[in-house]
């Protein structure tokens, strides 16, 4: 049960993110500063930690945890940006996207959690 919970969290994920993403583009192509992806991460933190903080206070089984281990946010696009950047000469891009993608990304968890409860 464990393996097909994972499965079907990042299928389901992915799918979703490849979707958000592919709309979020048409909005900002071609951007040095990967608008889409940050949307993407930013709103995946915050609505993991909502469906985590109603995991906590509803007292849910383990799979439901593990199913939102398959949340939209994923740090291998998140290392690919940031290879990008620094390929493309944008370090000073590189740090900035690596210390904020972190920094709202935690901020996000910390309130969906709150709003959850």
């Amino acid at each position: 049960m464990v393996p097909l919970m994972m499965f079907l969290g990042a299928v389901a994920g992915a799918a979703l993110r490849l979707v958000l993403e592919k709309g979020l583009f048409r909005v900002w192509p071609h951007e040095p500063w990967p608008w889409a992806a940050f949307t993407v991460n930013f709103s995946g933190c915050f609505a993991l930690g909502v469906f985590l903080g109603n995991a906590i206070t509803r007292d849910l089984p383990s799979s439901v945890h593990l199913l939102l281990g398959g949340a939209i946010t994923t740090f291998s696009i998140f290392g690919h940006e940031l290879l990008r950047l620094a390929q493309g000469g944008l370090y000073g891009m590189a740090g900035l996207r690596a210390f904020t993608g972190w920094l709202v990304g935690a901020a996000a968890a910390t309130v969906g959690v709150v709003v959850g409860l």
